[in-house]
């Protein structure tokens, strides 16, 4: 199995670009093939909404092993990006550097540790150009950890289906202009069984419910306007010797990732 190439570090960027805001200091590059999706989609203008859908740990492999589970993804995300992620494969780290665009030797986290990071991020960049972004996540998620402080809503929630009850609210209330949404069931499960359990088979398809529910509701909502909806991993696993599932290694299993990028036209524009 070779390593993809199209790094992390490059979506900050992205999205920034796709949202007509000037990236955070240490984001590095774009994403050609995302950023050409976009404004060939929107007539050439950036997006008014973003929504992230962050599923834990559901590497490139689960994608495409149970590629039956993930019609959703394909219906209102059909740009699909073979993705490498960064070192180590462990959440805040990987997160650090999905929502900064810097590498973790920049953002400060590498390894293991919900630690406060302080370098320029993508929520600063959209705070500073009048942007109102928000994160809703599970408790002591390291999403709830790593990017606070700053000016702007955070919603901790119980678990999964909190999270995404309370992102459905968000999008009806139309408030947000970029909207990250985490859940955590499959990397939860396949720590306590394996990437291909019955039980973590079983996480595959609520995440792809939750998805679809999250699509569903910014496409009756967000009618006035055009939105980039999101389903992005933030790296793979894999099954050590036969027992439990983990990640955190520089192989492919846990480096590749596949990434799920629509539009959703406004009707009302």
């Amino acid at each position: 199995m070779q390593f993809n190439t199209i790094p992390l570090t490059s979506l900050t960027g992205s999205l920034c670009k796709a949202m007509g805001v000037e990236p955070p200091e240490f984001s590095q590059g774009e994403i050609s093939q995302l950023v050409d999706y976009v404004f060939s989609n929107t007539d050439g203008k950036p997006v008014d909404r973003v929504l992230m859908y962050n599923p834990d740990a559901i590497g490139q492999y689960s994608y495409e092993k149970y590629a039956d589970k993930f019609e959703p993804m394909r219906k209102y995300a059909p740009l699909e990006l073979n993705m490498i992620s960064v070192v180590p494969p462990k959440t805040p780290v990987c997160f650090g550097s999905m929502y900064t665009g810097a590498n973790p030797e920049t953002h400060g986290i590498q390894h293991y540790v919900k630690s406060l990071i302080t370098i320029d991020s993508i929520f600063d960049a959209l705070i500073r150009a009048g942007k109102k972004p928000c994160i809703v996540t599970v408790k002591n998620s390291s999403l709830s950890k790593i990017f606070n402080g700053k000016n702007m809503d955070y919603y901790c929630e119980d678990y999964d289906n909190e999270v995404v009850a309370r992102a459905v609210e968000l999008i009806k209330k139309d408030a947000h202009d970029f909207i990250v949404v985490y859940n955590q069931e499959f990397d939860d499960v396949m720590h306590r069984s394996h990437p291909n359990s019955k039980r973590s088979q079983k996480a595959l398809d609520h995440h792809a419910q939750s998805f679809d529910i999250l699509a569903r509701h910014v496409e009756q909502y967000w009618k006035t306007h055009d939105t980039l909806i999101g389903c992005a991993t933030d790296h793979g696993t894999h099954r050590e010797w036969y027992l439990l599932g983990q990640h955190g290694k520089n192989i492919p299993e846990d480096m590749n990732i596949k990434h799920y990028y629509g539009i959703i036209k406004g009707e009302l524009k």
